[in-house]
Formats: structure tokens, sequence, C-alpha cells
């Protein structure tokens, strides 16, 4: 359940409140597994006497509406007693606890909060309506409560992240082309030290930055729109990096590459072309 209120000042600014109760009971892996996940490569065990999750979160926002500039700030807080997460298991010698060749994960719980927020802000100066400049911010603290200090982050808690994006909509461009768009986008993750360090569980993730290329046009005759074409390059430099969400992080060395741990994607580029059955007026 959850209680919230919106209130509109000075036009322009705005406020918002919201309070929420949750519940979320142990899930069929959480209690019962006991095996390996292919998708993670672990070995994982779940816990049957594992109490459900129950949590107390307060939000708040306050914004800027105006004609040129568009900002928001968004912070929350919330208690979450007998989190569920993972935790990898040592053996007697203190190295990993192998099942089947594979490292093994068990699920435990605690008492958590996870706090954090985001400030956004798109700026679309006068007389240069059609540019934008949409920048955000974005922070998460996960604790686990009266905790050691290697198990006092929880696990898989993204890292703070800057993101910044240069959009120019150009409406006309010659007889054929309309509803142009060019966006330069840049993603700057900073580095996550503060992760679930005991019994080796999670290690450093280093900082990186993704620069991201879009565009896009309809293709017009006359007042109507004959196709449409987009296209989208992410990670636009090529450059290796682990998130740190990602579990295959962890995954064993690759002997023909010599790297440990599955990095993400490269560069990838995508087109999607669109063609209209009834076609349409071009605004």
């Amino acid at each position: 359940g959850s209680i919230g209120f919106v209130y509109h000042f000075l036009e322009t600014f705005f406020t918002k409140m919201n309070v929420s109760r949750g519940f979320r009971a142990p899930n069929i892996a959480e209690i019962s597994a006991n095996g390996v996940h292919e998708g993670t490569v672990r070995y994982i065990i779940g816990v049957p006497s594992l109490k459900p999750e129950t949590s107390m979160q307060l939000d708040y926002a306050l914004g800027l509406n105006s004609e040129h500039i568009t900002a928001e700030i968004d912070i929350f807080n919330n208690f979450i007693n007998d989190f569920i997460f993972l935790s990898k298991i040592k053996n007697v010698s203190g190295g990993d606890s192998l099942t089947d060749g594979f490292t093994t994960f068990k699920y435990a719980s605690g008492n958590a909060n996870l706090s954090g927020g985001e400030v956004s802000v798109d700026i679309h100066p006068c007389p240069l309506d059609w540019l934008h400049l949409e920048n955000s911010f974005s922070y998460i603290s996960a604790i686990q409560k009266n905790a050691s200090d290697s198990t006092k982050y929880l696990p898989f808690t993204p890292a703070p992240k800057i993101s910044s994006d240069l959009r120019a909509d150009i409406k006309k461009a010659g007889k054929n082309l309309k509803n142009i768009y060019i966006k330069v986008g840049v993603d700057n993750y900073f580095v996550q030290d503060k992760f679930y360090s005991a019994f080796g569980t999670e290690t450093k993730t280093p900082a990186y930055t993704l620069i991201n290329f879009g565009t896009g046009t309809d293709f017009v005759c006359g007042d109507n729109i004959i196709c449409s074409l987009y296209i989208s390059v992410n990670n636009l430099l090529d450059v290796g990096y682990k998130n740190h969400l990602s579990r295959l992080k962890y995954c064993t060395q690759n002997y023909a590459t010599g790297r440990t741990g599955v990095y993400n994607i490269g560069r990838n580029i995508s087109a999607k072309f669109l063609v209209p059955i009834n076609i349409k007026k071009a605004k």
C-alpha cells in the first residue's frame, strides 16, 4: 500500500511525497534451489527458512517545469527487513567452496537500508528550442545494518552514474526529410568500491565511460510519410568494461584471451527501418 500527494506552487514548481509499505515472500529459487544456474555459472543453494521481506519507503521530489528548463530532484529512503541476497560460501581451508566444479553460493538475509536519489536537468535554451541538453546523476547506497565491514554493503549495488545527452531536433531539411534528430550521449560510471567483500563474493569495479550516438528521420513525399529510418550506436569507442551488476563478471579465466570474467558488449550498431501500411500525413 502507499499514500502520497503532489503540490504545485509558483506555476512552474511542484513537489511530491509518497510513503509506501511493501511485502515480498521468498520465491521458489530462494527457498529450494540446489543446482547450477547456467546463466550465472554458479551452484546455488536455497534456504527454506527464509522469512518474507517487509519494507517501509519514503520518496520525495522537487521539480521545475519551465519553458526552457526542466529539472527534478528525487530522493528515497527504504528500510527492508529480512532482505534476501546471495553470498559466496568458503571451504574449511578458506578457499572457494566448489560443488560439481562450480563456485557455491547460498541465499542469506539481513536488515537493510537502501537510500539514494537522482538529479536531472533538461535545458532547451531560447532561441535554440530545437537543442536539448539533458543531464542526470544517480546514486544508491545499500547497507546491511549491524554488519561487519566485509558484509556492510549489499551485493549488486549500482555504481554512481552521470549521463549527458545533447540532442538536436530539426523539423525539416529539404523537401523529403522531416522530424530529424541527432543525438550524442555520454554515460560515466564511477568506481564502485562499496561492495560485499565477505568470502570474495564481490570485487571492486573500475570506472568507465561510454559514448553513444543516434540519428533518425522521416522520409516524406508531400504531406505523407513514406518510411522512417533510425540508427543508433552504443559504446561508440568500443570500450572494454565490466558492469558491477553483471553476474558474468566473475566467470573463470578464458584461456583464449587470458581474461577473467565476461566483458559487457562492445560497439553495437543497430538500425530500424519502418514503412507504414497506412500512409500518414507528416507533422
